[in-house]
Parts: C-alpha cells; sequence; structure tokens
C-alpha cells in the first residue's frame, strides 16, 4: 500500500511569501554562492569530504548539466536544490546497478538539497521540490530518480503518497547509507491525485495545459 490513509487530506507547507525563488544555471547569478552553501551544509552533516574550493567534488563531473534550485531571503541563501536531467547512465544515480526496469528516456534526478538550520521547517524543502519536479515536467522526463537515506524514502512514500521504489539495495555513499529512488510518470501524479489530492493540486499548479494531455491527467480543481 503507498501512503497513510489517515493522511489523504494532508495538505503540504507553502514557501513563506516573503522568500524569493531563482534557477541558476553554471556561472549564472548566485551560482558560486548556492554552491558554497550547500558545500557549508554537507560538511557539517558529514556528508560530503573536505575540499579547498568549497564545492561538493563528489557532485563535480555533473556541474556541467545542472540546474540549481536556489530560495533566497533577502540576498541570503536558505534552501539548494540540484536537477540534472539525462538518461539513467548520465545522472549521479547510476553509480547504483539498478534491479528493476528503469525506463529508457530522459530522467531528472534531485539532489544536494541543502536547507538553512533555521528554515527547517518542510516550507523551503517543498518548495525545492516543487520546482525540481516542475523542471522535470517542463522537459518531459519519463521519471524523477533520487539519493536519499531511508526515512525520506519511507517519509516520500508515506507521508506525501509518491509512488517511490527502490532501484538498488542501499549502500554507504556520502557519509550515509542510501537508497537508490526512482518513481516514474504519469503513474506518480495519477497516484497522487486518486491518494493525496491536495498534494496532487499543489504539485501540478501552473503546469502548461499540454502537460495535462499529454500525461492524461485529471484537472486539479480547487
Amino acid at each position: 500500500m503507498i501512503g497513510d490513509e489517515s493522511l489523504r487530506d494532508f495538505e503540504p507547507e507553502r514557501l513563506d511569501p516573503h522568500l524569493d525563488v531563482h534557477a541558476v544555471d553554471p556561472g549564472g547569478p548566485l551560482w558560486d554562492t548556492a554552491e558554497r552553501f550547500v558545500y557549508d551544509v554537507f560538511r557539517v552533516s558529514g556528508f560530503c569530504d573536505e575540499s579547498p574550493r568549497g564545492v561538493v567534488e563528489e557532485t563535480e563531473p555533473w556541474r556541467a548539466g545542472s540546474r540549481l534550485h536556489v530560495i533566497t531571503e533577502s540576498s541570503s541563501v536558505v534552501g539548494v536544490a540540484r536537477t540534472v536531467i539525462g538518461r539513467y547512465d548520465d545522472l549521479p544515480v547510476s553509480q547504483f546497478d539498478p534491479e528493476v526496469e528503469v525506463p529508457g528516456g530522459l530522467l531528472c534526478e534531485i539532489g544536494s538539497l541543502a536547507v538553512r538550520p533555521t528554515q527547517r521547517g518542510l516550507g523551503v524543502a517543498n518548495e525545492l521540490h516543487r520546482r525540481a519536479f516542475r523542471e522535470g515536467f517542463d522537459r518531459g522526463v519519463e521519471g524523477f530518480c533520487f539519493l536519499v537515506d531511508q526515512w525520506m524514502f519511507d517519509f516520500f512514500r508515506d507521508h506525501y503518497g509518491l509512488p517511490v521504489r527502490a532501484l538498488a539495495p542501499p549502500r554507504r555513499f556520502m557519509g550515509g547509507d542510501v537508497v537508490p529512488t526512482g518513481m516514474w510518470m504519469p503513474e506518480m501524479l495519477h497516484v497522487i491525485a486518486r491518494i493525496r489530492p491536495n498534494v496532487y493540486r499543489w504539485s501540478v499548479e501552473g503546469l502548461s495545459p499540454h502537460v495535462f494531455d499529454e500525461l492524461d491527467l485529471p484537472v486539479a480543481l480547487p
């Protein structure tokens, strides 16, 4: 069973309206500041090795194909997530050999999630994930991938009702035991539309009408 039925009416916490959201490509404004923010958060948590350059060296092979989704308060970064678009073998998750069938087309991997400790309510993390999902929707991906701790895998499945699946057994990676995780389109949206209608409405806000048509999605009524 996917998700906890008692949470059917759960509604995601929204981003504080005084915070700003940016999509940043390599070399663009905020890129270096955002990368340093991720590095500092990851070092405190033991998620990356020390780097004299102040970047997460473990993600450097995918820098050129990355986009950073950055949330700021005034001019200060308070949250970051990274998206990388490509086929499975092009993504960081490919460091795990999948034991389940993986779509052969484009996927969106979401990673490098870092949030300022004073912003650890779910609003910032929720909005980062939503922007990352939007990136995937706009690029016509066949699914999403993550490298996450077991507790986050369970949280995605049980709290948000997402049809996540483990692609391979957990193993030690970047400071913890992580689960290579995937969920595929359009199953992802059809499932949450059925069992988490408020999460579905929140997820598809602002999507282009052609996305609803291409994926045969239900209209999100207010």
